[in-house]
C-alpha cells in the first residue's frame, strides 16, 4: 500500500511539473519599450500588450489582442529617454490581432489586423509550436524572424535544446536555438529561447523588430501594478490608410482636427518627414518600398501602419 501510495504521488507531480503553461490567457501583460534610430537605438515610447474578450471568425475563437499605450517621461537632457511611469499608467487602447492556441498540440495561432502587423503576413501564421523535438526547425515565421533563412553556420532555427527555465516566477518549459535574437532591430548573433507561457524571450507575442520585450507580469492588473484610469474608452478608431500600395498620395481614414502629427520611416526606423494636421499625405518624392507610418491623434493615441510606394 506504501508503495503504492508513493508511485501516485510521483506520477501526481510528474503530471504537474509537466503541465503545459498556455500563453492564451487574459490577466497577462507583455511590456515593451519602443525605440527609432536604428544605429543607435533610443526609447522613444512604451505600450502594454494584453488579451481582453473572445470572438469568431471562420468558426474558430479567438482572443482580441489589444495594445495599451502607458505613460511615460523623458527624464534626460537630450531625449528622447523614454522612462515609464511606475506604477504603469494605461493611456490608450487599439484593437490589434486575434490569437487562439491549441492547448493540445502546444501550437499558437497568430490573425494579425491588416496593415498593423509587420511580421509574417496578413493571413493566420503559426506563431510558436511547443511540441518540437531536438534537432526539428522552428516554425516558418519565427525562422525567418530570427534569420533562419540566412545562410549561417551552424544553421540558425534548429531546436538545440530543450530544458524547464525559471522565468518570470515560473518554472516552464523552454526552446532552445541560435539566431539573431535581436535588440531594437541591432542584430545580434546569439542565443535564442522561446518561453512557455510567454513567447519570444525578448519579444514575446509582438514581434515588432524596433519595440523590446522588458517586462511581463500575469495576474491581472492589479498584481501587475497597472492602473486603469485612461483617458480613452474603447478604441473607437478603425485607422486605415488608403490606397495601399499607392504610387504616392495615401488617404488617412481619421478626420484632420484628430491628428496631430505623422511621421514616415524607413524600415530600418529612420524618420524620413514629418506632417501635421493631414490626412492626405504625398510619398511621391519617396523610392519605392516598404515605409512605416506612425499616426499620433490629439489624444497622443499613437497607431502604426504599414504601407507599401510603388515606382
Amino acid at each position: 500500500m506504501k508503495l503504492a501510495l508513493i508511485f501516485l504521488f510521483s506520477f501526481l507531480t510528474a503530471i504537474i511539473h509537466g503541465q503545459y503553461i498556455p500563453i492564451v490567457e487574459e490577466g497577462k501583460y507583455w511590456i515593451y519599450l519602443y525605440h527609432f534610430d536604428s544605429d543607435h537605438p533610443v526609447p522613444v515610447s512604451g505600450y502594454a500588450i494584453t488579451f481582453e474578450g473572445d470572438t469568431i471568425i471562420n468558426s474558430l475563437s479567438y482572443k482580441k489582442v489589444y495594445l495599451y499605450g502607458l505613460a511615460g517621461e523623458h527624464n534626460c537632457q537630450f531625449p528622447p529617454c523614454f522612462q515609464f511611469d511606475i506604477p504603469y499608467q494605461l493611456t490608450g487602447k487599439e484593437l490589434v490581432s486575434f490569437i487562439r492556441e491549441d492547448t493540445v498540440n502546444k501550437r499558437v495561432f497568430n490573425l494579425p489586423i491588416l496593415n498593423y502587423d509587420i511580421f509574417c503576413d496578413a493571413n493566420e501564421y503559426l506563431m510558436f509550436d511547443f511540441s518540437l523535438g531536438i534537432g526539428d526547425t522552428l516554425n516558418s515565421c519565427i525562422y525567418e524572424f530570427i534569420g533562419g533563412d540566412l545562410n549561417e553556420q551552424p544553421p540558425f532555427g534548429i531546436v538545440d535544446s530543450i530544458k524547464t527555465t525559471e522565468k518570470f516566477g515560473k518554472n516552464r518549459t523552454t526552446i532552445f536555438t541560435t539566431g539573431y535574437p535581436s535588440w531594437a532591430y541591432l542584430p545580434v548573433h546569439g542565443e535564442v529561447l522561446i518561453l512557455e507561457g510567454v513567447g519570444h524571450e525578448n519579444y514575446g507575442i509582438f514581434h515588432e523588430p524596433l519595440s523590446f520585450l522588458v517586462d511581463f507580469c500575469e495576474g491581472g492588473m492589479e498584481a501587475c501594478g497597472i492602473l486603469s484610469s485612461y483617458s480613452s474608452i474603447e478604441n473607437k478608431k478603425e485607422v486605415k490608410i488608403f490606397p495601399n500600395p499607392t504610387n504616392g498620395i495615401f488617404r488617412i481614414s481619421i478626420e484632420e482636427e484628430e491628428l496631430k502629427s505623422i511621421r514616415i520611416y524607413s524600415m530600418m526606423g529612420v524618420l524620413i518627414t514629418e506632417f501635421s494636421h493631414t490626412n492626405t499625405v504625398d510619398l511621391s518624392h519617396l523610392e519605392g518600398g516598404i515605409y512605416l507610418i506612425e499616426l499620433i491623434s490629439k489624444d497622443d493615441e499613437r497607431f502604426v501602419r504599414r504601407i507599401i510606394k510603388e515606382n
